[in-house]
């Protein structure tokens, strides 16, 4: 097993992932045990921490296994993030914290009052589109591409982005567009291991988003862009939108790093009889561990009217300006002059 510390720095990633038949999270005095069987021939993984020691802020499930009430609710009230995924790497649950208090309520209201306001959600949804927009040129353009511009519809913009995408991602691979869309029901599973890996990571990406809006007491079934959307919480799958690209870069990294022990090798994923793909642990593990440092890595951002530095700007962890965005989404439902997205 290969760490991914990098050289003088410390293990900065805190994700634990569990997957097979028979893992499990539980309470043994007053220690969480976290047991991984991801391989059956081989001897089962146990660790033990007390919830304030433990060095993971997401545990990622995947597979069969079991969890105690008491595990989750200790998990819970320690701010630890539990996403459950089905074997495919599509989201089942995510067990977080909920706000409970006058302010959470106040929150709701607001969004209730401005989903139900055309005007101010039409203005919600253009900010959504322009973002994702932006970060898939800005993508494109990290990876070596020359495309400038991308269609103001999101379908037809999704559609050329991938095509674009899959240019830099080597053939052996097989990945040629985007065979499921995340969090739709869908009868397409992923055929390619780069599909599957794009599953497994806006997932989890997902469960990141679903913790900050139930954490501030946002409703997140009422969204403002994928209002009709039944397949999942819409309002996630609203803010999700602008930070697809640190789920694509991940794979695009993994996909052609320099370093052979990181990158996707041949003998780690297989097709079933229906041609779907089986990904094996350790390429999960590696690209999960891959996706939570790119969720730490910081950049500037502009803060919030009152809270800039001379040059607008401060330098913050991309994981924190997803919350920072839900706060001025939250400042925006309540009236208040700030830009959301």
């Amino acid at each position: 097993m290969h760490v991914m510390t990098l050289k003088g720095k410390s293990n900065h990633y805190n994700v634990k992932f569990l997957k097979g038949y028979g893992h499990f999270i539980s309470v043994k005095n007053s220690k969480i045990i976290l047991k991984d069987c991801h391989d059956p021939f081989s001897e089962s993984e146990k660790e033990e921490w007390f919830v304030k020691n433990m060095p993971y802020e997401k545990i990622i499930l995947s597979g069969k296994g079991y969890v105690s009430t008491e595990a989750l609710s200790i998990l819970s009230q320690n701010n630890r993030n539990v996403i459950l995924l089905d074997n495919k790497g599509n989201p089942v649950t995510f067990c977080n914290g909920m706000m409970n208090s006058l302010t959470a309520t106040k929150y709701r209201i607001a969004q209730y009052d401005t989903f139900r306001d055309e005007k101010r959600r039409q203005y919600l949804e253009k900010q959504l589109i322009s973002a994702k927009k932006e970060s898939q040129l800005k993508l494109l353009k990290t990876i070596g591409s020359s495309v400038e511009n991308l269609p103001d519809k999101e379908h037809l913009a999704s559609k050329i982005y991938f095509s674009e995408f899959s240019k830099f991602i080597p053939e052996k691979y097989g990945f040629t567009s985007r065979n499921q869309s995340f969090i739709r029901n869908s009868k397409n599973d992923a055929t390619d291991v780069i599909n599957a890996l794009l599953n497994y990571g806006y997932s989890v990406l997902a469960g990141e988003i679903s913790k900050f809006v139930c954490g501030f007491g946002l409703d997140p079934y009422f969204g403002f862009m994928h209002r009709t959307h039944s397949g999942f919480q819409p309002l996630v799958y609203d803010l999700i939108e602008p930070f697809r690209w640190l789920v694509d870069y991940t794979v695009f990294q993994i996909a052609i790093h320099k370093d052979s022990r990181y990158r996707i090798k041949l003998k780690e994923f297989a097709h079933t009889r229906e041609g779907n793909v089986v990904l094996e642990y350790d390429l999960l593990k590696r690209f999960l561990e891959m996706l939570e440092r790119n969720f730490q890595k910081e950049r500037k951002f502009e803060f919030r009217p009152g809270k800039k530095t001379e040059d607008h700007l401060k330098t913050v962890k991309e994981i924190t300006i997803i919350k920072l965005i839900i706060q001025n989404l939250i400042g925006f439902c309540l009236g208040k002059n700030v830009l959301p997205i």
